[in-house]
């Protein structure tokens, strides 16, 4: 090992003594300079008796962090007030499970920690330890591995410029966004879906149909997006003014019809539940059966969508005015895009084209309408913009 310049390796914690608040305090104690970059962080710089932002803000001192929740953005800006120097990753690419569940948003994941120290030598620490307080002082059961090593290494050099290659992707933490910041945090929780909404008999019993849409407005059809495209379906009880039942769904078919010969391009429609939607306004779902030929004589499109199962406990919200969102951008602009092989681009993102998200200004949303004004709107988008939440 004295070769390749490690001096020493150790696993932290001991199981018996889960705590890693001493070992930080004795390595940044030793430091001069400190670049880090942590997933998550929450801590202030009292954890650990204000020694951490003398070594992050050393010239070339720094430390990034992910956006997303749970990470503390007046913790962050705290550190920036006493000179460290903090970086943030903006960004977001969704990826997919085998089953099609999407998965959490955040993408800088390290726990990666170099300290550079006045005896010419240096600590790595690599692990699963986030910089928070329940990592720190032990509830969590965690590991990190941490390398004394010259800093002359071949190992020190490598770490260096992975955290190089990492903060060249982050931005500077600025203290006039800390608003925005938090408001992109909430829009992270808070993120309004893609719903169409019906009104149906029996609205609670539509799981694992198959339903379709008639309309007569193509425009419609502008607002309907990809093939496979999940969206939610929202089906008001037509018989209750309260009652909403919310279904997963995914479009499986949609397209044009010639009103005036339904069955060209051989499209049949066997027997289902499905709905008419006139000019604008709010479609109601029809008992299963036959779909009548005059419904199909004056469609100029249709939608079928596969239902599952309907989620319980919860409820829509309209999404509140907001001046901040995550816009969709250009993907190949993401060097995190770039660097996968075409292989693991199919296994992430499940045949789907990989979709940036980077914050974006946006101006202000209308208030959403209850049930009464959707059933009596003639001006209604085929999709409504809705925040899904549990009920309390």
């Amino acid at each position: 090992m004295v070769e390749d310049g490690i001096l020493d390796i150790k696993l932290l914690p001991k199981w018996d003594s889960p705590s890693i608040r001493s070992a930080l305090e004795a390595s940044l104690s030793r430091s001069t300079l400190l670049q880090a970059a942590v997933a998550f962080w929450t801590v202030s710089d009292n954890l650990l008796h204000n020694r951490i932002s003398p070594p992050l803000g050393s010239n070339s001192g720094f430390l990034c962090v992910d956006l997303h929740l749970p990470t503390d953005i007046d913790a962050l800006a705290d550190l920036v007030r006493s000179g460290a120097h903090v970086l943030i990753f903006c960004e977001e690419i969704a990826t997919y499970t085998d089953n099609k569940r999407k998965e959490p948003p955040s993408l800088l994941h390290p726990k990666m920690l170099l300290f550079w120290s006045t005896d010419g030598a240096a600590e790595l620490w690599v692990g699963s330890h986030n910089w928070t307080n329940r990592a720190i002082l032990g509830l969590n059961v965690e590991a990190s591995i941490v390398i004394k090593m010259k800093a002359t290494s071949p190992l020190f050099y490598e770490a260096a410029g992975y955290l190089q290659k990492i903060k060249g992707i982050c931005e500077e933490f600025d203290l006039s966004k800390i608003e925005l910041y938090k408001k992109l945090q909430k829009n992270i929780n808070q993120r309004a879906v893609p719903v169409i909404e019906v009104r149906a008999v029996q609205a609670d019993q539509l799981a694992g149909m198959e339903i379709t849409i008639f309309g007569d407005d193509l425009s419609d059809l502008d607002e309907l997006g990809r093939f496979g495209r999940e969206v939610f379906l929202s089906a008001a009880e037509t018989l209750s003014s309260v009652s909403e039942h919310v279904y997963p769904a995914e479009i499986r078919q949609s397209g044009a019809l010639n009103s005036g010969n339904p069955s060209a391009g051989d499209l049949f429609f066997t027997p289902r539940r499905h709905a008419f939607r006139i000019g604008r306004r709010l479609p109601e779902l029809l008992p299963y059966g036959e779909i009548h030929p005059a419904s199909q004589m004056n469609a100029r499109y249709f939608v079928t969508l596969q239902l599952q199962q309907r989620i319980p406990n919860i409820e829509f919200a309209t999404p509140a005015a907001k001046t901040v969102s995550w816009e969709v951008t250009d993907m190949d602009s993401s060097p995190l895009i770039r660097r996968l092989s075409e292989g693991d681009r199919a296994l992430l993102f499940r045949g789907r084209a990989p979709r940036l998200r980077r914050p974006g200004v946006v101006e202000p949303q209308a208030g959403g309408l209850t049930l009464y004004e959707q059933r009596a709107s003639t001006e209604r988008s085929f999709f409504s913009k809705r925040v899904i939440k549990e009920q309390e």
